[in-house]
């Protein structure tokens, strides 16, 4: 599976960061023959805090990581490291992999206060958006 074309991901991450309380996003998906998520996107993080969650990532145990696993979001979650905003949020991407649908990639926002409904479905309407 080809990951989404990088334009589109990087509007679905500007988009996320338009979403009221949504200080930043950030895309990661498993490349062709990968087994560990790339970072394929960000907005609203940049630097060594990006890089360190690049870096987190790649263990197969962090929460984005396990969205691949688990195929389902997970919303307003403590994060693992301290700093930055005090919840995330994960949503995984679909695609065909290996003849069958299956998470593909993974929306990761960050936020402080709980989302609300509005905000859970419009961050479900980008990650859909983001699925070949």
């Amino acid at each position: 599976m080809a990951p989404p074309a990088q334009a589109d991901l990087d509007e679905v991450v500007q988009s996320a960061i338009g979403i009221e309380g949504i200080d930043s996003a950030a895309v990661f998906v498993l490349l062709n023959g990968a087994s560990a998520l790339a970072l394929a996107a960000a907005a609203g993080i940049e630097g060594p805090p990006l890089d360190r969650l690049a870096e987190a990532v790649k263990n197969p145990d962090h929460p984005i990581s396990r969205t691949i696993v688990d195929e389902a979001a997970t919303f307003d979650a403590i994060p693992t490291a301290p700093g930055g905003p005090a919840l995330r949020s994960h949503l995984p991407i679909f695609g065909v992999r290996d003849g069958r649908r299956s998470a593909v990639g993974v929306l990761a926002v960050a936020h402080n206060d709980r989302l609300d409904a509005e905000a859970r479905a419009s961050l479900e309407q980008l990650a859909a958006s983001a699925q070949d």
